[in-house]
C-alpha cells in the first residue's frame, strides 16, 4: 500500500494531474450550464401546465430556497421554452462529447497508453448523456426508501446505491483506453476511492458549500457563485484523476508482484 501510494503520487506529478483535473472541471462546468439551460426550458413547459411548481418541488423533498429558485426559473422560461430546449439539447450533446474526449485523454495519460480514436463511440456518448439521469435516479430512490421505511432502510439504500455506482464506474472505465489484458475489476480500487470521496464532497456541499453559494451570490454576484462552483467541480475532477492513477498503479504493482506469466 505504501508503494502504491508513493507511485501514484509520482505518476500523478509526471502526468500533470492538477492540469488534467482543471481541464475536467472546466468541461464539467460548461456541461452543467448546458444541463441548466435544458432544464430551464423543460421547466417552462412544466410551468405552463402547472402553475404551482413551487409546491411540486417541495413535494420532492427539496428545501424551500431551492424550490423557490426552481419556481422562478420555470416562470421566467415560459416564453422562450422552445429555444431553451433546442439550444440546451445541442449544448448538452456537444459538451458531453468534449467531456468524454477529456476523460479518454486522462485515462490514457494515467495508464501511459495512446488515447486512440479522437471521436468517441456513439454508445459511449449515450452513456455519458445518461449520467445525470442515473445520478438523479439513485438519489430519488434513496430518498423514497428513506421516506417509506425510515432511516435504516435509507442507509441500506445509500450503501446499495454507492455499490451500484462503483460497479458502473468500473465498467465505464474499462471502455476507455487501457493496456491489453486489463479487465474491469482493475478499475475497482479507484472507483471505490472516488465514490467515497464523492460522498464526502457531497456531505461537505450540503453542510457548508450550499450556504457559501448563497452567500457568494449575495455578496459577489455571478462571479462569486461561479468561482465557488468551479472549486467544487475541481475537487470532484481532481478526485477522478487520482482514482484513475490509483487504478493504473495498483494494476502495475500487482502484476510486478505476481512476476512474469509462465508462457
Amino acid at each position: 500500500m505504501v508503494e502504491i501510494g508513493f507511485r501514484t503520487v509520482e505518476r500523478d506529478s509526471r502526468a500533470a494531474g492538477g492540469v488534467l483535473g482543471g481541464g475536467l472541471a472546466y468541461r464539467l462546468f460548461f456541461w452543467i450550464l448546458a444541463l441548466a439551460v435544458l432544464s430551464a426550458g423543460l421547466l417552462g413547459f412544466a410551468s405552463a401546465q402547472d402553475a404551482d411548481v413551487d409546491r411540486r418541488a417541495r413535494d420532492l423533498s427539496m428545501n424551500a430556497e431551492l424550490a423557490r429558485t426552481i419556481a422562478d426559473a420555470a416562470g421566467q422560461a415560459v416564453n422562450g421554452r422552445w429555444w431553451l430546449v433546442v439550444t440546451g439539447i445541442a449544448l448538452v450533446v456537444w459538451f458531453a462529447w468534449s467531456l468524454l474526449r477529456a476523460l479518454r485523454l486522462v485515462q490514457a495519460a494515467a495508464w501511459e497508453v495512446p488515447p486512440g480514436r479522437t471521436f468517441p463511440h456513439p454508445v459511449s456518448l449515450l452513456g455519458m448523456l445518461s449520467v445525470p439521469l442515473v445520478l438523479l435516479g439513485l438519489s430519488a430512490l434513496t430518498g423514497l426508501l428513506r421516506e417509506l421505511f425510515g432511516p435504516l432502510s435509507g442507509i441500506a439504500a445509500f450503501v446499495a446505491g454507492s455499490a451500484v455506482l462503483v460497479l458502473l464506474l468500473a465498467l465505464a472505465a474499462n471502455h476507455l483506453p487501457v493496456p491489453d489484458g486489463v479487465g474491469w475489476t482493475a478499475h475497482l480500487p479507484g472507483a471505490i476511492a472516488f465514490v467515497v470521496a464523492l460522498q464526502g464532497i457531497s456531505l461537505f456541499g450540503q453542510l457548508s458549500l450550499a450556504g457559501r453559494l448563497a452567500e457568494q451570490e449575495a455578496l459577489y454576484g455571478a462571479l462569486g457563485l461561479a468561482a465557488t462552483m468551479l472549486f467544487a467541480l475541481y475537487l470532484v475532477s481532481r478526485g477522478l484523476v487520482w482514482a484513475v492513477m490509483l487504478n493504473a498503479v495498483t494494476w502495475q504493482v500487482l502484476r510486478e508482484r505476481r512476476g512474469p506469466d509462465p508462457g
